[in-house]
């Protein structure tokens, strides 16, 4: 297999030749080549080793677990460039992947903290022993066959991290395939990244919940093709009771554009919108707060500190999820509102302006450069982007 030599962050790393399986549209197959490595994830992988590096500065002497890792990319970067590390578990379980692992250990002189593997993933996290303070799931589509076992491995305190690239089934475009992977009915609307997002999340915690573990997200976010979203896990019968009264559904009405939030897993769902049209509905799936705010802001401050090749594209993308985490569930399509209205689209900056002037919660979404979150009624909305609109 021809190779060739790159650098990630401040790792040196061996990786199959990309060109030979870039797609003409500029996204790479894994079905055309024996070992992965996906260059368009760099960006998630910065977040990933500063969000590692906060985890550190918290919890000291790390056991971190990489147990899809392909080429080792995202454990031999955090081995690389986290302080505080005390060891590294990089494990794929092709024979191809593992010597391309052995390879970049070399590369980049880490055998004393690297362990690598050859094994099951699943069978890798349920035996391992002592338990891990990161696990970061990083597979090929769902991350669902991986996330129980997953749990089994994390330490109280620790952090599951996993990226979802499966995200058709969690949009809504695939509903039949989400309730078989997730247990979960995932809805098309021009909010559905954030549905998917949510979906996610509650599946996890549901996978949790049966080792007694709350898990509550510290950071998520929806980018290019795929999900990331990263858990704290909490021990604990109480605090996973806490967890699951925050799951519950969010109800849609095509009609009119509103949402309803109903929390509870077994709960009564409305029917009908008050607008008279019926609702559709989607989920369970969290419904609390996305983000930690003080703790993306931890992750952002140690990011800006180093000189990632896309640190400016990061730092963007963390200021945004921490502009909007403490707003409500859901957002608007600003374009959308301006057709329900019968009015022109007015410039964003102006809405969140005035809506900000009226006493409401009102931000940029990372989801969507056009949506509007807001806590303001749909009502008042339609009618102050009425009075804003530059067709008046």
């Amino acid at each position: 297999m021809t190779s060739q030599l790159i650098t990630e962050g401040t790792t040196r790393l061996e990786v199959p030749e990309l060109e030979r399986f870039r797609t003409p549209a500029g996204d790479y197959a894994p079905s055309l080549t024996r070992v992965f490595y996906n260059p368009l994830m760099e960006l998630c992988r910065d977040i990933s080793v500063s969000v590692v590096q906060v985890l550190a500065n918290e919890l000291g002497a790390l056991r971190i677990c990489d147990p899809l890792a392909g080429v080792g990319a995202r454990g031999l970067r955090y081995a690389r460039e986290v302080k505080g590390i005390s060891k590294v578990v990089v494990n794929d379980r092709s024979p191809d992947a593992l010597e391309f692992i052995r390879r970049n250990v070399a590369l980049n002189d880490l055998a004393d903290l690297v362990e690598i593997r050859n094994e099951d993933a699943n069978a890798l996290l349920w035996s391992f022993k002592p338990k891990f303070h990161v696990v970061d799931l990083d597979p090929f589509g769902s991350p669902a066959p991986f996330v129980d076992a997953a749990c089994s491995a994390i330490a109280r305190g620790g952090v599951v991290m996993l990226t979802a690239t499966d995200t058709a089934p969690l949009c809504g475009t695939h509903p039949k395939a989400c309730l078989r992977r997730y247990g979960a009915r995932s809805m098309r609307t021009e909010y559905c990244h954030e549905l998917g997002v949510r979906i996610l999340i509650g599946f996890c915690q549901r996978m949790g919940g049966k080792h007694e573990l709350a898990l509550t997200p510290l950071l998520a976010h929806s980018t290019m093709h795929y999900f990331r979203i990263y858990l704290r896990a909490s021990a604990g019968a109480k605090r996973v009771d806490e967890v699951m009264a925050q799951q519950g559904y969010i109800s849609h009405c095509f009609s009119c554009g509103r949402r309803t939030v109903t929390k509870g897993i077994a709960a009564e769902l409305p029917s009908f919108c008050e607008c008279g049209e019926r609702l559709a509905h989607a989920g369970p799936l969290w419904l609390g707060r996305l983000v930690d705010k003080g703790f993306v802001e931890r992750v952002a401050a140690d990011l800006a500190s180093r000189h990632f090749r896309l640190g400016g594209s990061a730092l963007e993308l963390l200021n945004r999820l921490a502009e909007e985490g403490e707003g409500p569930q859901t957002f608007y399509d600003v374009h959308e509102l301006a057709r329900r209205a019968g009015a022109s689209p007015p410039k964003l900056a102006r809405l969140l302006e005035g809506l900000k002037a009226k006493g409401y919660f009102a931000s940029r979404t990372h989801f969507s450069p056009i949506g509007l979150r807001t806590d303001a009624p749909l009502d008042e909305v339609l009618s102050f982007l009425k009075e804003v609109s530059p067709s008046r």
